[in-house]
């Protein structure tokens, strides 16, 4: 089961912030420390300024407060170049690798034809069983660009377990609440995290989107 095994969830920018919003909710809901900031020359050149304070944008794996067998990977943005999305993914895992962490969970957004409301797919057998034992519904056939892809197809490398749990989305809304919701319901429940989902409210303010211009695949 997956809550026997320490994991890391991860949720970086992409169609409609979907495991990005969902990431940074559990920072908050879990009450998450910095353990490690990782940065790269791939990302867009600039800072992000926040009451006059500047800072390199970044990504951050994170540990809750109170469940020593779980890690969070937040970000501000993902490389542009597929090179710098290779070498960020490797520093990430080998990180992850040194925790002992045994399975990568990424957080993404499904834009197409289905009816169901979360999606997932498994970097081997035993993995798509456990998605179905949980009732989770398989993503058959596509791709999953970008980092939240990478992370969970590149974990069998570093010994270590790969999944990727989608949430469908229009793809149409720069940031998709909804599907954010419906992930994060599914991580409560396989995780008994006992989140109060109700919380999530729109943002105020929308923070433009961070990603390479071009976007040819349709998981994100």
């Amino acid at each position: 089961m997956f809550e026997s095994h320490k994991i890391c969830i991860a949720g970086l920018p992409g169609i409609g912030s979907v495991g990005k919003v969902a990431s940074e909710y559990l920072v908050t809901a879990l009450e998450c420390s910095t353990f490690k900031p990782f940065f790269s020359s791939g990302f867009p050149a600039q800072v992000m300024v926040s009451d006059g304070l500047s800072y390199l944008l970044h990504a951050e794996l994170k540990v809750p407060k109170s469940r020593e067998n779980m890690f969070i990977l937040s970000g501000d943005a993902q490389p542009l170049e597929v090179e710098e999305m290779y070498a960020l993914a490797g520093e990430i895992l080998e990180t992850l690798k040194a925790e002992g962490v045994e399975d990568v969970i990424t957080l993404a957004a499904f834009v197409g034809d289905t009816k169901e409301k979360v999606l997932g797919a498994a970097s081997d057998s035993e993995g798509t069983a456990l998605l179905t034992e949980n009732k989770v519904p398989l993503l058959t056939s596509g791709a999953i660009g970008g980092l939240n892809g990478l992370l969970a197809g590149l974990a069998p490398l570093y010994k270590m377990r790969g999944f990727c749990l989608l949430g469908t989305s229009s793809g149409a809304d720069p940031v998709d609440l909804d599907a954010a919701s419906n992930l994060l319901e599914l991580i409560n429940d396989l995780f008994k995290l006992d989140l109060d989902i109700a919380l999530m409210e729109p943002e105020e303010e929308v923070p433009e989107e961070i990603v390479p211009d071009e976007v040819d695949m349709n998981y994100r």
